[in-house]
């Protein structure tokens, strides 16, 4: 067996995220974008200054991701919002509107036709309570996925026929025939397994190779796999347990930028691991895939 490329990310901005996740790169703006849930705060992070700012709310934020319009669309708690940088006023939507007190929104992704995808888990993690839903452009709402436990990582294959989705627990990463045309989901199975000495698999993206790059909770690191062959091709090693989630970013797309948590850790590894909950870094040698933004018919 061939031996794992390992390298070690390096420590961005220690922000002590109680649940840092979901990076997105606006290659647009050329800003990066990221979120702690439990914390309910919004991050922004400028590479070209070096300079984070964030933006406190008061309801869990599952996932922000680019609008055409320049705005950022907010999956909270109580349902969709769109946020607007410059005024920064949050409209809400009146979509996925949600007043149950133990469900939150995990994690989203913009399709390759402009849907957007989002997860809903209970903050307890009882099995099968979420579903993956899939929302178009006119916000209309589907269940793309139903019975879901931990909506994770999600990565559509560059033919636009393969759709990648992970539900944390299952320690697996499924694949469905994904129809370019309409949105939809077909005959999903499981497509590899993962050790779960590994650390449960979390945030999830692709490459130009088509490999996918998986945040590992409680494997300190980041891998990089062949999605074929369910082979770990390459490492990153992170100085945090919990890692949640990557994405590539910088000009050229070969900066990953890693997300991280303190949530679940004990006072022990907290004080063995004080850079849990930032935000971390490594340059890559495979290109990322730019993000898709969500064109909506939302208030102006």
């Amino acid at each position: 067996m061939s031996t794992i490329k390992t390298n070690k990310a390096q420590l961005l901005y220690n922000a002590n995220a109680i649940l840092g996740e979901g990076p997105i790169w606006d290659w647009k703006m050329q800003q990066l974008f990221w979120v702690d849930i439990e914390g309910c705060e919004l991050y922004q992070h400028d590479p070209s200054t070096g300079k984070n700012k964030s933006w406190s709310f008061n309801e869990m934020i599952g996932a922000a991701l680019s609008m055409q319009n320049g705005n950022l669309l907010l999956a909270m708690e109580k349902g969709l919002a769109s946020f607007d940088l410059e005024t920064e006023q949050l409209t809400k939507l009146e979509v996925l509107e949600n007043s149950n007190p133990k469900i939150r929104f995990n994690d989203g992704k913009v399709g390759p036709n402009g849907n957007f995808w989002i997860g809903t888990m209970h903050k307890e993690f009882e099995p099968q309570t979420g579903s993956l839903y899939r929302v178009t452009k006119n916000l209309k709402t589907s269940i793309a996925v139903p019975k879901t436990t931990i909506s994770n990582g999600m990565a559509w294959s560059s033919d636009r026929k393969r759709f990648f989705y992970i539900d944390s627990p299952t320690f697996s990463v499924q694949v469905f025939d994904f129809d370019a045309e309409n949105g939809s989901l077909s005959k999903g199975k499981i497509l590899f397994k993962i050790p779960e000495e590994y650390g449960s698999p979390d945030g999830m993206s692709i490459d130009t190779e088509d490999r996918l790059w998986i945040a590992h909770w409680g494997g300190h690191c980041v891998r990089r796999w062949n999605p074929e062959t369910g082979e770990v091709l390459e490492k990153i090693e992170v100085d945090a347990p919990h890692v949640t989630s990557c994405c590539f970013g910088g000009k050229d797309l070969k900066t990953m930028y890693i997300t991280s948590a303190r949530s679940g850790l004990t006072h022990e590894q907290l004080e063995k691991f004080p850079q849990s909950g930032g935000l971390f870094v490594h340059k890559t040698t495979v290109q990322g895939t730019p993000i898709r933004y969500f064109l909506c018919n939302t208030p102006e």
